[in-house]
């Protein structure tokens, strides 16, 4: 298997740590939540997280994002949801130009807004690059087929519908506690239907101490 970093393998076995950016909940008063960057410099592993305090928003100390960890993984439930992203105003000090940081803060929306599916280094979101390279014992591509296929019989369960897995277009993988992983593929939503372009997302644990879990699977065209 062929990825971004080759680290990323290393990794694993430990806990699956959060974003490179702090998430704040909606407020009881239902304003927009933010997923919000303590400073885009170039020292990406150090991140502040923001809490309430009697209805006051105060900032805690910086801290690694290392411990901050994802929520335990549960069918049709993305941890985007209810989050946006935003700069910190200082964060062009960290840039050696105007220019640098503009392309920092374009690719880094355009990978928020892709919820995983693009890769993010920012994040620890990885490709893999060689479908046809192996996994384990199969093909990447036969793997991601794999844990494709089980989001998309979910998704038929819970909502009577009839989809099926034609191609892999691309995935990526998160790790952490075994392999959070983001697949782009190709379906038909009923026999002979034209194609369709899908995601599923899933968790595959460390050791296979428990079976893989589907987490959701919808049409790309869904979240833009």
């Amino acid at each position: 298997m062929k990825t971004d970093d080759a680290k990323a393998k290393q990794d694993s076995m430990e806990e699956e740590s959060d974003s490179s950016v702090s998430k704040k909940p909606k407020s009881e008063d239902g304003d927009d939540a933010c997923m919000e960057d303590e400073s885009d410099s170039d020292n990406e592993g150090l991140w502040s997280v923001d809490a309430e305090d009697d209805g006051d928003v105060v900032r805690s100390p910086t801290i690694n994002y290392s411990n901050m960890q994802d929520p335990e993984p549960e069918w049709d439930k993305d941890s985007y949801d209810g989050y946006e992203l935003k700069f910190d105003p200082d964060g062009r000090e960290g840039f050696s130009s105007d220019k640098a940081y503009q392309e920092f803060r374009e690719y880094k929306t355009k990978a928020f807004e892709n919820r995983g599916f693009l890769d993010d280094p920012f994040r620890s979101i990885y490709p893999i690059r060689d479908l046809d390279d192996l996994w384990t014992t199969t093909t990447n591509r036969q793997y991601l087929t794999d844990i494709a296929s089980l989001c998309v019989k979910k998704l038929n369960e819970e909502k009577g519908m009839s989809v099926e897995v034609v191609s892999i277009v691309r995935g990526n993988l998160k790790p952490g506690g075994g392999w959070k992983l983001y697949i782009t593929f190709m379906a038909r939503e009923y026999p002979n239907g034209p194609l369709v372009e899908y995601q599923a997302k899933s968790m595959d644990f460390a050791g296979g101490r428990k079976p893989p879990f589907p987490i959701l699977c919808r049409p790309a065209s869904s979240i833009s």
